[in-house]
C-alpha cells in the first residue's frame, strides 16, 4: 500500500511531456535518428549516414570543379545552385549525427529530469496541456513542411507529367549539381530522390527538437514560477501573524526547498545545453543561410510561374516562421527563469527571511538560457541581430552579384 501512494504521489508530481517526446525520438528512427544500441534503426542510421557521406562528397566535388574551373558547367546551375546543394546535404549530415548524439543523450537528462520532477517535496501541480502542445506542434511542423516539399516538387518540374518523367525532371533539375542529364539514369535517380526527402526530414526534426525541449523547460519553470507566486499569496494572508518556533521552521524550510528546486531546474537548462548547444549552432547557421538565399533567389526572379511564385512566398515564410519559433521558443526558457522576481518583490516584509534573501539573489543573477556551443544565447534580442544580419548580407550579395 505505501509503494502504491508514493507511485500515485509521483505521478501526480509529473506531466506526460517525457513520454510524448520520447514517442516522438522512437517516431525519428523512420528518417535515420538512432536509439540505443545496435539496433535496426541504428544501422539504417549508418546506412544513411554512409550515402549523405557520399551525396556531400560530390556536391563539394563539383563546388571545387567548378571554382578551379577545371570543368565548363553545361548547364545553368552556377556558384548559388552548387553551393546551396553542398550545403543542404551537409546539413543534413551533421544534424543526423548531432540529432542521433542529443537522442542517444537523452535517457540520462530524462532520468535527471524525471528525478527532479518526483523527488522534490513541494507538491507542484503537473502541466496538463503540455502534451497536446507537444502533440499539435510536432504535427503542425510535419504538415507544413510536407506541404512545402511539395509545392517545392511542383514548382522544380511543374505538374501533368508520368512517374518515370517527373523523376528525370525532378532529378535533373533540383539536383543539376550534382547529376547533369547526359549522365542521368533510374539507379542514381531514386537514392537521390530518397535522401533530398531525408535530408529536409532531419532539417526540420533539428528545428522541432530544440522547440520541445524549450517548451518543456519553459513549462518546468512556469509551474515553479506558479507555485511562487502561491506562496506570496499565502504570506500575504498571513501577514499581520508573527510566527515562532516550529511555525516559522516551516516556512523557511518551504522557501529553502523552493530554493533548490530553481537551482536543480538551472542545472537541468546547463545539461541540457551541453547536449543540445551544436544542434542550436547549426540550425540557426542554417537557417540563416537559407533565408538569405531565398530572398537573393526572389530578388533576381525575373519571371515565373504562379505556382514557382507560391512557392517562394511559402517556403520564405516557413523559414522565417520556423527560425523564429526556435529562437522565441528557447527564449523563453531565460525569460521565464526571472519571471518570479516580480513576485518576490511582492513578498511582505514581515514574511521576508533568508532563503527568500538568497532566492532573490540567486534568480537576479545566475543566468540561464540555451546557447549556440557558448557562441550566443537565445534571448529575444537575438531576432533584431538575426534581421540585421539578413539585411546586411543580402545586400552584399546583391553587390558583388555578376
Amino acid at each position: 500500500m505505501k509503494g502504491n501512494s508514493v507511485k500515485n504521489l509521483n505521478e501526480k508530481k509529473r506531466d506526460d511531456f517525457l513520454p510524448t517526446l520520447n514517442n516522438v525520438f522512437l517516431k525519428a528512427r523512420f528518417f535515420g535518428i538512432s536509439g540505443y544500441g545496435l539496433t535496426i534503426s541504428f544501422f539504417w542510421s549508418l546506412i544513411l549516414f554512409s550515402m549523405l557521406v557520399v551525396m556531400e562528397s560530390v556536391a563539394i566535388w563539383r563546388v571545387v570543379t567548378l571554382l578551379g574551373e577545371w570543368l565548363v558547367s553545361a548547364s545553368n546551375n552556377g556558384l548559388i545552385g552548387r553551393l546551396s546543394g553542398a550545403i543542404f546535404y551537409g546539413n543534413a549530415l551533421i544534424s543526423l549525427f548531432l540529432s542521433s548524439k542529443f537522442v542517444h543523450s537523452w535517457r540520462s537528462l530524462s532520468n535527471y529530469w524525471l528525478r527532479m520532477e518526483t523527488s522534490t517535496a513541494l507538491d507542484f501541480p503537473p502541466d496538463v496541456r503540455i502534451r497536446k502542445r507537444t502533440i499539435y506542434i510536432t504535427a503542425f511542423v510535419v504538415s507544413v513542411a510536407v506541404v512545402e516539399h511539395i509545392l517545392s516538387m511542383i514548382s522544380a518540374t511543374g505538374v501533368g507529367f508520368p512517374p518515370e518523367e517527373f523523376l528525370y525532371r525532378y532529378v535533373t533539375l533540383s539536383h543539376g549539381f550534382i547529376l547533369k542529364a547526359q549522365d542521368y539514369t533510374i539507379w542514381k535517380a531514386i537514392p537521390i530522390f530518397v535522401l533530398s526527402k531525408l535530408a529536409t526530414a532531419l532539417w526540420n526534426f533539428q528545428d522541432l527538437i530544440i522547440i520541445l525541449i524549450s517548451m518543456g523547460l519553459s513549462s518546468r519553470y512556469n509551474r515553479l514560477n506558479l507555485y511562487v507566486r502561491h506562496i506570496v499569496s499565502v504570506e500575504k494572508q498571513f501577514e499581520s501573524k508573527q510566527r515562532f518556533g516550529t511555525e516559522l521552521y516551516l516556512q523557511i524550510q518551504v522557501w529553502r526547498r523552493l530554493r533548490e528546486a530553481y537551482v536543480r531546474q538551472s542545472t537541468l537548462v546547463r545539461m541540457v545545453d551541453r547536449n543540445l548547444g551544436s544542434l542550436v549552432l547549426l540550425s540557426n547557421i542554417n537557417n540563416l543561410y537559407f533565408i538569405c538565399l531565398q530572398i537573393y533567389l526572389g530578388i533576381h526572379k525575373s519571371s515565373g510561374s504562379t505556382i514557382s511564385r507560391c512557392y517562394f512566398l511559402f517556403s520564405l515564410g516557413w523559414l522565417i516562421f520556423r527560425a523564429c519559433s526556435v529562437v522565441l521558443a528557447a527564449s523563453d526558457v531565460h525569460l521565464h527563469s526571472q519571471r518570479a522576481l516580480k513576485s518576490l518583490h511582492a513578498c511582505p516584509s514581515a514574511a521576508y527571511n533568508v532563503e527568500i534573501k538568497r532566492l532573490q539573489y540567486q534568480l537576479a543573477h545566475d543566468f540561464v538560457a540555451l546557447t549556440g556551443m557558448g557562441f550566443f544565447s537565445l534571448r529575444r534580442e537575438l531576432l533584431l541581430e538575426v534581421a540585421a544580419a539578413i539585411l546586411k548580407y543580402e545586400l552584399v550579395l546583391i553587390q558583388y552579384d555578376k
